[in-house]
């Protein structure tokens, strides 16, 4: 049915995309700022800077990078397995929920309270964001981190210059435009941290709110029809 098939896509729409890359660039942002230097969703990073960790004997810095790694490969695996058994359209309107949830408390916490206890819990739920809403107008796309986004960007302007297959073109600008705002997401965060602090991450939360209050509605006006 017209109707089943508008659904099934609203999910990966270009604005959707862009907006949860957005927040995935704020958060790691964050993270990293405020939280020990650890990026909650940017695993590669995560791993050179445990490499790090274990040459210089800073335990502690293992312990909380090792954790949230792993509470990212967690999450991955449980959005998988709710993607699988999922019954409705509305299925992913939970996992936003928890995200929002989650950088609503995360604001609250002080410094005092140790990084591990908090990042982990930061990356389970992006972790989730990036394994439930995984494509973009019918292309798989990665929301939390751009490595992959930056290679698509310049594999489809690439092959462009070859075939002038406008396909292509538009695969890369929408790529390139993934990566712009991943990085303006980052940008943002970095310039309010230097106001908010700690607190920053209340923005992305309400910003998550106002977007997953819209794709509700749209889900239930498209159902309508």
């Amino acid at each position: 049915m017209p109707e089943k098939e508008t659904l099934t896509e609203l999910y990966s729409t270009q604005f959707m995309a862009n907006a949860l890359v957005a927040i995935g660039g704020f958060i790691d942002a964050y993270t990293f700022v405020q939280r020990g230097g650890v990026m909650a969703a940017g695993q590669t990073g995560n791993i050179i800077f445990l490499s790090v960790n274990v040459v210089n004997r800073d335990f502690l810095g293992v312990k909380t990078k090792l954790a949230t790694m792993l509470a990212f490969a967690l999450g991955c695996f449980i959005g998988q397995i709710i993607k699988e058994v999922h019954k409705t359209h509305y299925w992913r309107i939970p996992t936003l929920i928890l995200e929002i949830l989650v950088f609503f408390t995360v604001g609250w916490l002080p410094t005092s309270l140790p990084n591990v206890a908090i990042v982990p819990a930061l990356a389970f739920v992006m972790a989730m964001q990036t394994t439930t809403f995984n494509e973009i107008e019918g292309q798989g796309y990665n929301n939390v981190f751009s490595t992959g986004n930056l290679k698509k960007s310049m594999v489809g302007l690439a092959s462009y210059l070859f075939t002038k297959n406008r396909k292509q073109l538009k695969s890369g600008l929408t790529f390139l435009g993934l990566v712009l705002s991943f990085a303006i997401g980052a940008m943002i965060s970095a310039v309010m941290q230097n106001y908010f602090g700690l607190a920053t991450i209340w923005w992305a939360c309400g910003f998550l709110a106002l977007l997953t209050i819209g794709y509700m509605i749209a889900i239930y006006r498209l159902g309508a029809e």
